[in-house]
């Protein structure tokens, strides 16, 4: 079966090569920018107001959103950067939920407007994203399978280190470590002990983060076979074709 070539972006204007190039690096970097807004407290003249319009419940979840769209935004942004049509359309869906997840946990409307000012570039350069996905493969999932390791690992270890004041303990830096592997190795959790209710959610989060990180990674990883396991009908009549005619 021959292979349709896409476009290329040597093929498009300088003008629009650069902003192709901008657009991925400050997608990565809006990524960076929610996890570190993720695992930071807000403002507390700000938190004191949401506080009374919403529960802890929805501004940690919030917070949580923040977490798993940065990890997406920086799965995507290599993505963007080969002007993938579906890249296109996921980061500019997960760029409008960030927005409210950033408003919702914080009132957060400095990194807001930050995904605001992406999104518009996004959309004044969406006819340069034309390209179709590539087919699934091994390598692409041992990438995300890793990026998800490290990203949980960043998260986790982030988040005890700024956090420290929720817990009965301080952390420093190589101790936030320890406690983010001993989040996943040991059935105590490493003698945690959160002395706020936001602390207590934040220890939650990291098991969400963790397994939705590493559900999409398993998914990323087994793809290919399942790729490779799926026949249409017209494939199966050709295969058919052909063993009747040759043998």
């Amino acid at each position: 079966m021959g292979v349709i070539n896409q476009p290329t972006v040597h093929r498009l204007g300088r003008s629009t090569r650069i902003g192709i190039w901008l657009s991925a690096l400050l997608t990565a970097f809006v990524g960076l920018v929610n996890l570190w807004s993720a695992v930071t407290p807000g403002l507390p003249g700000r938190v004191a107001w949401l506080s009374s319009v919403f529960p802890i419940e929805i501004r940690v979840g919030a917070h949580v959103f923040a977490a798993l769209s940065g990890f997406f935004l920086l799965m995507l942004a290599a993505n963007l950067l080969r002007r993938k049509r579906l890249a296109w359309f996921l980061v500019m869906g997960l760029l409008i939920l960030s927005m409210l997840s950033h408003l919702v946990k914080g009132l957060d409307y400095e990194e807001g407007l930050l995904s605001l000012g992406l999104l518009l570039q996004l959309l004044l350069l969406r006819p340069a994203f034309t390209a179709q996905s590539d087919r699934p493969s091994i390598i692409q999932g041992l990438r995300v399978l890793l990026g998800a390791l490290l990203f949980i690992l960043a998260y986790g270890t982030l988040g005890f280190w700024l956090l420290d004041r929720h817990y009965a303990a301080p952390f420093s830096l190589p101790q936030a470590i320890a406690q983010t592997l001993a989040m996943f190795f040991t059935a105590d959790n490493g003698r945690l002990e959160p002395t706020t209710d936001f602390g207590r959610y934040f220890a939650d989060s990291i098991d969400v983060i963790g397994a939705v990180t590493l559900l999409y990674a398993a998914c990323m990883l087994f793809r290919p076979v399942i790729f490779r396991g799926a026949a249409t009908e017209a494939d199966r009549q050709r295969a058919t074709a052909i063993v009747e005619q040759y043998g």
